[in-house]
């Protein structure tokens, strides 16, 4: 049981608050505003020696009045809570504060429990039945929408390539022309004949001892 209430709940007690504080605050600015007059309630603020009395008269009367009508709806609670704390400090504190606590001697009682729950209201926010709620959706759900398409645009599809072997040898840029090897003539033999050995009998080598040929004349022995 010592929890707050759950989502629900918690946003139907937030309507209700704004209601009932809406409904009071209406009633004053429409006095104000209405019935008495901007002159009449000028007067009424310099007679309680409210400093600058036209100006805070016309602020009071505009957010008690129109105020009141968006913290029904739910629309710019926060500030609109902020605008009525500063309303009932400055009503506490110039006008109430002197006549103690309890608001049948003219205490500060009323305009510190309606500032507590504008306080609330302007921490907590409005709930979900409410005009600030679907604002913040829908700016939700345009901020989402535009980031998913900046991250679309900035990042490539990926591309796929044919898958390449781990090592795959490119060729030259250019092919390698064989080296020529000259072939230098073997030195020609001192002893071979011009034309070669072909057609005649082989002739000594360097070197090679002569023998004379056997003949068949006789000898003078």
């Amino acid at each position: 049981m010592n929890r707050p209430l759950p989502a629900p709940y918690r946003d139907v007690a937030l309507l209700v608050a704004r209601i009932l504080l809406g409904v009071v605050m209406f009633a004053h600015g429409y006095q104000k505003m209405i019935i008495n007059g901007i002159g009449r309630t000028t007067e009424g603020f310099e007679s309680l020696s409210i400093p600058l009395a036209i100006m805070s008269a016309s602020f009071v009367t505009m957010v008690e009045f129109a105020g009141s009508a968006l913290l029904i709806l739910g629309a710019l609670t926060p500030f609109v809570s902020a605008c009525n704390v500063v309303i009932m400090g400055g009503a506490a504190f110039f006008v109430h504060a002197k006549n103690g606590i309890f608001v049948a001697d003219g205490g500060w009682e009323l305009v510190g429990v309606i500032g507590a729950g504008f306080l609330m209201l302007a921490a907590c926010g409005p709930g979900r039945f409410s005009v600030d709620h679907l604002i913040a959706n829908r700016q939700r759900a345009d901020r989402e929408a535009l980031a998913r398409a900046q991250s679309s645009r900035a990042v490539p599809e990926p591309q796929y390539a044919p898958e390449r072997p781990a090592y795959a040898p490119q060729a030259p840029a250019y092919a390698p022309v064989p080296a020529v090897r000259r072939v230098e003539p073997a030195p020609a033999d001192l002893w071979t004949p011009p034309g070669g050995l072909t057609g005649g009998a082989p002739l000594p080598r360097r070197g090679a001892r002569l023998h004379a040929a056997p003949t068949d004349a006789p000898t003078g022995r």
